[in-house]
């Protein structure tokens, strides 16, 4: 087996949460690779998120996932600046409606809002709201304005991870499927072993890290398990061998391209509850109208096929927020994500000093939102492990602007660009339907199995 150089830190998975740990350590000045079982970055739940910088309202107090979403969210607007991604800083309305239960929703929210440290949210009439959102059903009763909350481009607020780890001598290997059972850690060093898989996949067959990093959502309980079982002396040692069991959660979205009479800036939330945020109603920063997700257990971790009949509950809800909205003549597409949730209430994020392991699991629906208050969390658990690097002189490119990435994905033909020298597919069907309409495309085109994109579709 060809083997490869010893990293400091070696990370499993390419979501979100993977690309953010790796780059955090890479900037460090750790020396650090990062696996991928899918040809492609942010394929899974990360490539299918709402694309909202949210403040964590949601989040219990006193948790670890409410503390990393306050943590990044004072991060968001800088990072975004320094590599050039787009943004809408607007804010969200959380409304209240005809339909919810109690007449006290919107003081509790603002009551949480404060709590959770968005002092500056406030309460807005009904006359407020709609000098706000004039497109909005007039049944609006008022909303709590939390300024905080950012629209930004998901794909390429993610893929921004990868591009500024590689540029600061991060090693990424896609079609690259971490084998558990053929893995093993001798007591300094891990030897991570490929699947074997086609003849024709290029790449090293086996990886030697210092330490590793279990991001791999979904499957996240899967690989611990057989990392302890294959491992039993030094997992017996650790003293943090949590256990969790994932839960797969459904969220379906359907799009609309908007019209002058169906505008909306400001994502447009529900009541939240202690189970989901509930069903949003928001416009991405390429003038479409979101609705979603919904929120479903599930079995299955793969199944991301649409419902036409959630598809139909989700375009009267729309018409319930937004009244001009025409779901037959404007409608775009629809797909289907699903959250690495588990049984747990709270991330899963443990350390197994014996094992030099690292789990980054439970990373629910707040994954892009948490990204940079979860990169800098792992690589202080990773110090524990590792000895302090040499600092190093950390380089910034900034992304190309969006019309010109626009430019060469329609010009390459099959979904990808290319940024600082290597090739990336756009995962995120919402950055792929606003890239299509871009250059203004037919309406009729398939992009990937959890996508359907047909405006001649009947609702």
């Amino acid at each position: 087996m060809a083997m490869e150089d010893s990293y400091d830190v070696l990370v499993i998975g390419g979501g979100v949460v993977g690309l953010t740990i790796l780059r955090f350590a890479t900037l460090k000045g750790w020396k650090c690779a990062l696996v991928e079982a899918e040809p492609d970055l942010l394929t899974w739940a990360s490539g299918s998120n709402s694309g909202i910088a949210c403040t964590g309202v949601d989040a219990s107090p006193g948790t670890l996932e409410r503390a990393l979403i306050r943590d990044s969210v004072s991060r968001v607007r800088p990072f975004c600046r320094d590599h050039n991604i787009p943004t809408r800083p607007r804010g969200s309305l959380v409304c209240q409606w005809p339909w919810d239960s109690t007449t006290e929703a919107l003081q509790h929210v603002l009551q949480e809002s404060h709590d959770a440290g968005d002092t500056h949210a406030s309460i807005l009439s009904a006359q407020q709201v709609q000098a706000l959102e004039p497109n909005l059903s007039k049944n609006c009763r008022g909303a709590v304005h939390i300024p905080g909350e950012i629209v930004v481009d998901p794909w390429l607020f993610s893929i921004a991870y990868a591009v500024h780890a590689r540029e600061n001598g991060a090693t990424i290997y896609t079609h690259w499927k971490f084998d558990p059972q053929k893995s093993f850690f001798d007591g300094n060093t891990w030897t991570a072993v490929r699947e074997s898989s086609l003849s024709t996949d290029t790449g090293p067959s086996v990886l030697k890290a210092k330490t590793i990093v279990n991001a791999t959502g979904l499957w996240s309980d899967e690989i611990q398990s057989k990392l302890h079982q294959n491992n039993p002396q030094q997992s017996a040692a650790s003293s943090s061998n949590n256990q969790w069991t994932a839960k797969p959660r459904r969220g379906q979205y359907l799009l609309f391209q908007s019209t002058p009479r169906t505008r909306i800036v400001h994502p447009i939330q529900p009541v939240p509850t202690q189970r989901t945020k509930g069903i949003f109603v928001f416009s991405t920063l390429y003038d479409q109208i979101v609705v979603g997700p919904t929120a479903l257990d599930q079995e299955s971790k793969t199944n991301r096929q649409v419902d036409p009949t959630v598809a139909k509950e989700l375009a009267r809800y729309a018409q319930k927020i937004i009244a001009g909205l025409d779901p037959q003549a404007s409608y775009v597409g629809s797909y289907v994500g699903i959250r690495p949730g588990t049984d747990k209430r709270d991330y899963q994020i443990h350390t197994s000093p014996a094992l030099h392991y690292v789990a980054a699991a439970g990373i629910r629906s707040t994954g892009l939102t948490a990204s940079l208050g979860i990169g800098r969390h792992i690589c202080h658990l990773l110090g524990s492990f590792l000895s302090e690097p040499t600092t190093a002189t950390i380089r910034t490119t900034p992304l190309p602007n969006v019309a010109t990435l626009v430019q060469q994905y329609h010009q390459r033909g099959d979904q990808t660009v290319c940024i600082q020298g290597h090739i990336y597919k756009v995962t995120h069907p919402l950055t792929k339907f606003g890239w299509e309409r871009q250059s203004g495309l037919a309406d009729t085109h398939t992009a990937g199995n959890n996508v359907i994109m047909d405006a001649s579709s009947k609702l």
